[in-house]
C-alpha cells in the first residue's frame, strides 16, 4: 500500500473520527434514517438512501453528502490525494464504524445490516 493512501486514510479517520458522530448530534433526522436502515454508508464514503425514504429523505442525503465532498475536496488538497482517494478511505473508515443494526454497502454492492460481526470492507481499505 503506498504512502499516500495510508496517509489520506489517517486523515479522513480524523476528519470523519469528528465530522460524522458531531453531524448526527445535530441532526435527528439522520440519527434516525441511520438507526431505522434507511440510509447506509457506501464504500465511496457518500450515503445512500437504502429503502424507503421521500423527498425529504434525499434531500437530507443529498446535503450531507455535499458536505462530504466539500471536506474531501478541502482535505485531499491539502493531504495530496485525490478527491475519490479520501473519499474512498472515508468510506472505509465510516463502514468500519457503522454500530449494530445500521445499514452500509458490502464491496459486491449488496446491503448489509451491520451485526456483532466486523463489516465486510473492500480488500483495499487500510
Amino acid at each position: 500500500m503506498n504512502r499516500a493512501f495510508v496517509k489520506t486514510g489517517i486523515a479522513a479517520l480524523a476528519v470523519f473520527g469528528l465530522a460524522l458522530p458531531a453531524l448526527a448530534q445535530r441532526d435527528p433526522a439522520y440519527e434516525a434514517a441511520r438507526s431505522s436502515g434507511s440510509i447506509g454508508e457506501k464504500p465511496d464514503g457518500y450515503l445512500a438512501v437504502v429503502s424507503g425514504g421521500d423527498g425529504q429523505l434525499q434531500k437530507l442525503v443529498s446535503d450531507i453528502n455535499l458536505k462530504r465532498k466539500q471536506v474531501y475536496t478541502e482535505r485531499a488538497s491539502a493531504e495530496g490525494s485525490t478527491v475519490e482517494q479520501f473519499a474512498f478511505t472515508a468510506g472505509c473508515n465510516t463502514i468500519s464504524r457503522t454500530k449494530p443494526g445500521e445499514k452500509y454497502q458490502a464491496p459486491d454492492g449488496s446491503w448489509k445490516t451491520r451485526d456483532g460481526s466486523p463489516p465486510v470492507r473492500d480488500a483495499r481499505c487500510p
